[in-house]
């Protein structure tokens, strides 16, 4: 009877604790986003259709490089450090899709289709110089597959960067194909988000370096903004990637295919190599794939980078940018 008691007593402590805790996690939570709600935008809005959205230009002149991120809630900042680089002779531009840090929600379906529409609307209210020279990291290089389909009169150049491939089933195991298809736990990442976790777990996103310094004092502090629009992209991500998957030429669009190539990048969250050489060979042979989208079409292996190649060699992506800028303009 007397340890029955105790336990009883330990587990209504525990219980408190978990309460007290929670508690604490809320508060800080929503006296993290009072303050977060004073920080400026470093871009610009424009009404796109029934909701406001945020971008980032640099630059001035022709072509504009539009860049789309990757399934991520950090947005235009994964270009930040890139738009301050490259040269100001012709413009850049980076958003935030809808729901993400700045831009608001909307009303409007996450479908590529749409997605493609709200990026057009954008640029076109922007009044940034056409054509455009498309950028796409992983999620977002398939998103460039409809913007292509649907404005190609609009687009001079493509530049995938280790972009997702939309029929990965066809070169993957079921059994891996359902490892890297299971996506984050949505109801977890919710419940984190409520009670101030989410922003711990999300603390790293950048690395520790000067040249992140404005990236890493935004996030994670807006990160509640973007996390519920970043899961409902991941819900309709299995439809995205079939209509992706039917469209499938580019034309004769001048096309690169920026590939990651440091063989060990899989190596501190995959222990077995067996399922560690799989991914590496499926994922060159997609990464070849992709460069049938287009007549015109060539592969850059940055060799040690891993899948963020925007943080890992960044100077790799502006390279291919001026490369490109530079094949659509000679005369």
């Amino acid at each position: 009877m007397k340890i029955a008691k105790w336990l009883k007593r330990i587990g209504m402590a525990l219980l408190l604790i978990v309460i007290l805790v929670l508690i604490t996690g809320f508060i800080f939570e929503e006296i993290s986003r009072s303050k977060a709600e004073k920080i400026q935008a470093d871009g610009q809005f424009a009404e796109v259709e029934n909701h406001k959205m945020h971008y980032l230009q640099k630059g001035t002149g022709g072509p504009t490089v539009v860049f789309e991120t990757a399934f991520d809630p950090a947005g235009h900042l994964q270009w930040y450090h890139i738009q301050q680089d490259l040269p100001k002779n012709y413009t850049t531009f980076s958003y935030d899709r809808s729901g993400i840090l700045w831009s608001e929600r909307g009303t409007n379906p996450k479908t590529g289709e749409k997605i493609a529409e709200e990026l057009h609307t954008l640029l076109e209210k922007s009044k940034v110089p056409k054509p455009y020279i498309l950028v796409g990291h992983s999620f977002g290089g398939m998103l460039t597959r409809f913007f292509v389909k649907k404005y190609p009169h609009d687009v001079a150049g493509v530049i995938l960067v280790d972009s997702q491939y939309p029929s990965d089933e066809k070169y993957l195991s079921p059994e891996l194909y359902k490892m890297v298809n299971q996506g984050l736990p949505g109801g977890f990442l919710k419940f984190a988000n409520t009670f101030g976790a989410a922003r711990l777990m999300f603390s790293n996103m950048f690395p520790a370096t000067a040249q992140y310094k404005y990236q890493n004092s935004i996030m994670p502090a807006l990160l509640y903004k973007s996390a519920d629009a970043t899961l409902e992209e991941q819900d309709h991500m299995k439809s995205i990637k079939t209509e992706a998957a039917a469209i499938n030429s580019f034309g004769s669009i001048p096309l690169f295919v920026i590939t990651a190539g440091d063989k060990t990048r899989y190596n501190s969250f995959i222990k077995d190599q067996k399922i560690k050489n799989e991914i590496l060979t499926a994922w060159d042979k997609m990464q070849k794939d992709l460069l049938n989208l287009s007549t015109d079409s060539r592969q850059i292996i940055v060799e040690k980078s891993g899948h963020y190649i925007n943080q890992d060699q960044p100077e790799a992506i502006e390279d291919a940018v001026n490369d490109m800028v530079k094949k659509i303009t000679v005369k």
